[in-house]
C-alpha cells in the first residue's frame, strides 16, 4: 500500500475529512484531533498495512505508523489541505462551566501535553545530535586527537552548545506555532531572555533590577525550557486582548511590540523567577529521589516506561529530562531510558534471528534497528504487545538493567540514547571515564539477558500473535 492510499484510508476510517479538527505528528504517531471519536473505526485502522496500533490519549486519536510517520503525515496533510481549513482551536476542548472538576482537570492536562508535544518534537533530533557531538568531541580529547584549547575545539563546542543555549528562542517559535500565536514575537521574547545584558545582571552579586522602587530578581534563562512555554501560553490571551483594543489600521505595527514588551516584562520580572525556582527544584527533587536509592529507582523506571509509551503518557517526561540536562548538565532518568531501549532491542533481535516467518523476521529486524536508534514504538506495538510473554520477559530484563544502571550511578550527558547515542555517555569534561564503562556494562548486559530469555522461554514460531487469535 502506498503512502497515498494509506492516508486516504486513515482519513476515511477516522470519520472523514469533516470529522478532523487538526493533525499533528510525533516521532512515530500521526495524531488526529477529532470532532467525534465515536465515528472512528479503530478495528479497520489497525488492519491497515504499516499501522502498528491505535492509542486514544491527551485528547488525540493517535495512529502508530513507525518510521514512515513523516511521509504519511505529509500525505494526510496534502489531502486535507486541498479543501479544508483547520479549526484554530486545534482540538483543544473548551472548559464548560457545567463540567465536573475531574473533566476540567483532564481537559487542562490534555492541553498541556499537546503543547509539550507540539513544542518539543521539532527540537528533539537537534538535542540528541548535539549531545552526540559533545560526547564525540570529549572522546577525541581523551585520545589526544583534539586539544581542548584549540580553535577547532571552540568551534565544535559552540555548534554543539548552540541548540541548548538558544533553546528559549527555538521553543518560543515552536510553541507559538502550536498555540497559533505570532511565532516571531515569541522568538524575540526568547532572545530577550538570553540577551547578554540579562545574563550579566543574573550573574552579578545582586541579580536584581529595581522598577519604580520595587526590586525584582533576575535569573539566567539560557538553555531554559519552561519559562518560554508559559510565555507562549500567556501570549494567547495577550493577542486576543490586543485584537480587541488596537485599531486594525495600526495593529501590524503596535500589537507585536506591545506583546513583546508585555510578555518580556511578565516573564523576566514575575513568571520567570517562579518557574526557574520550580524547575531547579524539580531537577533537584529527581536527583534526590534517585540518589536516595538509585537501584530501586532505576528498576521501577525501566519497568514502567514502556507502559507509559503504550498509553502515550511518556511525553510529560521529555521536558523534565531536558530541564535536568540544562540545570545539572546530566540526566540519570535519560540514562535509564537508554538502558530499557536495549532490553526491548534484545528481545526483538532474538525474535528476528529465531523466527522462520519472513514477515515477522522483517518486522523484528526493523524494530530492532529502530529501537537501538532510540525509537521504541515499532518494537512495542509491532512485537511486544502481540507476544505478551515477550513483553513480560523484557520487563524482567529491564528491571535488572535499571537496577544495574542505578547501582553504577549511570548518567547521560546528552539527549540521545541506545547504541546511536553512545557518545552522550562520555563525560564532556573528563572524557571517557567510569560512566562510559558503566554504559557498556549496563547496556550490553540488559541486551544479552533479554535476548537469551526471549530465545529460551519467550518465543517460538508455534506461538500466535494477539492479532492472530
Amino acid at each position: 500500500m502506498s503512502d497515498k492510499q494509506l492516508a486516504e484510508y486513515m482519513i476515511e476510517y477516522v470519520g472523514g475529512k469533516n470529522n478532523i479538527k487538526n493533525v499533528i505528528h510525533c516521532i512515530t504517531r500521526v495524531r488526529f484531533y477529532l470532532v467525534d471519536k465515536e465515528k472512528a473505526d479503530t478495528t479497520k485502522i489497525k488492519e491497515l498495512d504499516d499501522v502498528m496500533g491505535v492509542v486514544e490519549a491527551q485528547g488525540q486519536y493517535q495512529v502508530v505508523v513507525g518510521n514512515k510517520v513523516n511521509a504519511i503525515y505529509e500525505e494526510v496533510m496534502r489531502q486535507l489541505n486541498n479543501d479544508q481549513v483547520f479549526d484554530s482551536t486545534e482540538g483543544v476542548v473548551e472548559n464548560d462551566s457545567n463540567s465536573d472538576f475531574l473533566q476540567l482537570f483532564r481537559n487542562g492536562f490534555n492541553q498541556f501535553i499537546g503543547i509539550i508535544t507540539g513544542s518539543m518534537m521539532p527540537v528533539i533530533g537537534l538535542l540528541a545530535g548535539a549531545g552526540i557531538i559533545k560526547g564525540l568531541q570529549a572522546s577525541l580529547v581523551t585520545f589526544g586527537l583534539l586539544q581542548d584549547s584549540s580553535q577547532s575545539y571552540l568551534l565544535i563546542s559552540t555548534i554543539a552548545d548552540g541548540i541548548f543555549y538558544f533553546l528559549p528562542v527555538i521553543l518560543g517559535f515552536t510553541a507559538a506555532q502550536k498555540l497559533k500565536v505570532n511565532p516571531i514575537v515569541l522568538a524575540v521574547v526568547g532572545a530577550i531572555l538570553i540577551h547578554p545584558n540579562i545574563v550579566t545582571i543574573a550573574s552579578s552579586t545582586a541579580a536584581k533590577v529595581a522598577i519604580f522602587g520595587i526590586e525584582f530578581p533576575i535569573m539566567n534563562y539560557t538553555a531554559s525550557v519552561f519559562p518560554i512555554l508559559v510565555a507562549a501560553w500567556l501570549a494567547t490571551y495577550v493577542e486576543k486582548f490586543l485584537k480587541k483594543i488596537v485599531p486594525l489600521v495600526i495593529s501590524s505595527i503596535v500589537s507585536p511590540i506591545v506583546e513583546v514588551l508585555v510578555l518580556s516584562l511578565a516573564v523576566l520580572l514575575i513568571i520567570g523567577p517562579i518557574i526557574t525556582i520550580i524547575s531547579d527544584g524539580l531537577a533537584f527533587g529527581i536527583s534526590t529521589i534517585f540518589d536516595f536509592n538509585t537501584i530501586i529507582g532505576g528498576a521501577v523506571y525501566c519497568a514502567l516506561f514502556p507502559v507509559l509509551v503504550v498509553f502515550g503518557m511518556h511525553w510529560p517526561l521529555i521536558p523534565i529530562i531536558v530541564n535536568d540536562l540544562t540545570v545539572n548538565g546530566f540526566s540519570m532518568m535519560n540514562a535509564f531510558s537508554s538502558v530499557l531501549m536495549m532490553g526491548i532491542a534484545g528481545a526483538t533481535c532474538s525474535i528476528a534471528l529465531k523466527t522462520k516467518k519472513a514477515q515477522l523476521k522483517q518486522v523484528a529486524f526493523a524494530a530492532t534497528l529502530s529501537q537501538i536508534c532510540g525509537v521504541g514504538e515499532p518494537a512495542i506495538y509491532g512485537i511486544l504487545l502481540k507476544y505478551k510473554k515477550v513483553f513480560y520477559l523484557v520487563t524482567l530484563s529491564n528491571i535488572f538493567g535499571g537496577a544495574l544502571a542505578g547501582f553504577l550511578h549511570l548518567v547521560n550527558y546528552g539527549f540521545a540514547g541506545g547504541v546511536i547515542g553512545f557518545a552522550s555517555f562520555i563525560n564532556p569534561v573528563a572524557g571517557i571515564d567510569k560512566n562510559f564503562y558503566a554504559y557498556l556494562l549496563s547496556h550490553i548486559g540488559t541486551f544479552l539477558l533479554s535476548f537469551l530469555l526471549t530465545w529460551l522461554f519467550g518465543f517460538n514460531d508455534k506461538m500466535k500473535a494477539a492479532d492472530e487469535l
